[in-house]
This record gives C-alpha cells, sequence and structure tokens, in this order.
C-alpha cells in the first residue's frame, strides 16, 4: 500500500469516525428535547385540569353565594 492511499484511508476513516461522534450527539440532544416535551405536555395538561377545576369549583361556590345572599335580603 502506498502512503497516498494509507493517508487517504486514515483521513476516510477519521471523517466518518467525526461524522459518527456528531450523529450521535445530536441524536442524544434530539432524544433530550422529546422527554423535555413530554414532560411540560403532561405538567401544561394537568396545571389546565387544575385551573378548570377551580373555576368550576369558583363558579359553584359564585353561585351558593348569591342564592344565601338572596335569601338573607329576602329575609329581611
Amino acid at each position: 500500500m502506498s502512503r497516498v492511499t494509507a493517508i487517504i484511508s486514515a483521513l476516510v476513516i477519521c471523517i466518518i469516525v467525526c461524522l459518527s461522534w456528531a450523529v450521535n450527539h445530536y441524536r442524544d440532544n434530539a432524544i433530550t428535547y422529546k422527554e423535555q416535551r413530554d414532560k411540560n405536555a403532561r405538567e401544561l395538561k394537568l396545571a389546565n385540569a387544575t385551573i378548570t377545576d377551580m373555576q368550576q369549583r369558583q363558579r359553584a361556590a359564585d353561585a351558593l353565594d348569591a342564592k344565601y345572599t338572596k335569601e338573607l335580603a329576602n329575609a329581611k
């Protein structure tokens, strides 16, 4: 094998190793991003459900308050 062939082979191997490292790096980043996205989506869904529940409870409390306020006004 000549020196030129050896140098070209070494360069090709280095390029393949570098590309493999880059692909692995960005793949890991994509997996991490997906996990964060899914976690945040779950937390957002839970927060929205909590807010909806609190709004329903507030409406029920307002209706009850209005009922008793009206009864109190009628009693006077």
